[in-house]
């Protein structure tokens, strides 16, 4: 089995043994943690499989989610990422509502991501929120609007912050913020931060001086929320996933004290570059990982991808392997079958997918 030192910032009064089937698990107390022990050797190190999960679109009957989650807790996942939208708060509840006590019947830890919220975080984008609050749209350097949210509003992000009181109400065991990214947008609250950070106008700042500014509202808005969180639901744990398009923000978001989780995705199943360049990518998301003592994940592709690339999805999970994050993702579930971000051949990528997330635990 593949094991890892789980070192550093991990005290042993927050780290408990429960039983968990024919294994013993080790639970880490404020972050409700449930991963294979393999073996411990002194006092507050642990040696440990690879942390694996998979995003999850959903359903609002638990029937289906009862299914879906046996068939996660069978390939050994520890995680189920649920893409909860902001109709799932409003009008589809059961996928929210039933998925923390399912997931945990078949020991799976219910983590949320609002996928498409604002129109501006991942896919999935639908908001109804913006059609309520057309005032927190992204606003172009021509004034026109956007249809993409802006996340330095401030009811925007007041709607955010009432969307994780629910999750943390209803049990689920962290909050993941997906692909957060600098916004082109001159809306009123992007001016008044660059003023009161820079003391200009920001359509006529200096280029470089407006490209750091969208790097550092990126920053600011995960401390934002990360803080949140710590103040309000120190329970949950709180995640971030930058793109490699934005490594430049790596290094300052790292450095984000109440951030626990922190990793990139790589989605280069469609690509013909070499998957060996890739680990100049993971190296770098590793050492500002070690370096600010958070737990290191990676996503690998199994969403949109073109039939018969499939073996790239096999390509990349290896490189993911070698590599040992401490948590490999997959997204998504049965390779998205269902959604616009299909797979190709839905059935071959979630096979391909699914071997990875066996192999990350018994390698």
């Amino acid at each position: 089995m593949s094991s890892r030192l789980l070192t550093g910032c991990f005290s042993p009064d927050l780290l408990i043994l429960v039983p968990f089937g024919d294994s013993s698990r080790v639970q880490r107390a404020d972050l409700g943690w449930n991963l294979t022990l393999i073996s411990s050797c002194q006092e507050g190190y642990f040696f440990m499989s690879i942390i694996t999960g998979v995003s999850y679109m959903g359903h609002h009957n638990p029937r289906y989610l009862a299914a879906d989650f046996q068939d996660l807790a069978k390939l050994g996942c520890d995680d189920v990422l649920i893409a909860a939208q902001e109709n799932d708060f409003v009008y589809m509840r059961g996928k929210l509502d039933f998925t923390p006590t399912l997931a945990r019947d078949v020991g799976l830890r219910p983590l949320a991501i609002f996928w498409g919220a604002l129109n501006v975080f991942g896919g999935g984008k639908s908001s109804q929120f913006l059609l309520e609050h057309p005032d927190c749209h992204q606003v172009r350097r021509d004034d026109s609007v956007s249809p993409q949210g802006c996340y330095n509003q401030k009811k925007a992000v007041e709607r955010i912050q009432d969307m994780i009181d629910r999750i943390a109400e209803l049990g689920f065991a962290g909050y993941f913020v997906d692909e957060p990214t600098p916004l082109d947008c001159y809306c009123t609250a992007c001016q008044g931060l660059y003023e009161s950070w820079y003391g200009g106008d920001l359509k006529e700042g200096d280029r470089e001086q407006v490209r750091g500014f969208r790097a550092r509202c990126v920053t600011h808005y995960i401390k934002t929320i990360s803080s949140y969180i710590k103040r309000n639901h120190s329970q949950l744990e709180t995640m971030v996933c930058l793109m490699p398009c934005d490594r430049g923000c790596w290094e300052e978001v790292g450095k984000i004290s109440e951030l626990d989780n922190l990793g990139t995705d790589i989605y280069w199943v469609n690509d013909d570059r070499d998957v060996e360049e890739m680990n100049p990518l993971l190296a770098d998301m590793e050492g500002v990982c070690k370096k600010n003592g958070k737990i290191h994940h990676e996503w690998l592709q199994c969403w949109g991808v073109t039939e018969g690339r499939e073996d790239r999805i096999t390509e990349q999970g290896e490189v993911l392997l070698r590599r040992k994050p401490d948590a490999l993702y997959v997204w998504a579930y049965l390779g998205q079958i269902g959604t616009s971000e299909s797979c190709g051949n839905p059935g071959l990528a979630w096979e391909k997918a699914a071997s990875i997330l066996r192999r990350a635990k018994e390698d």
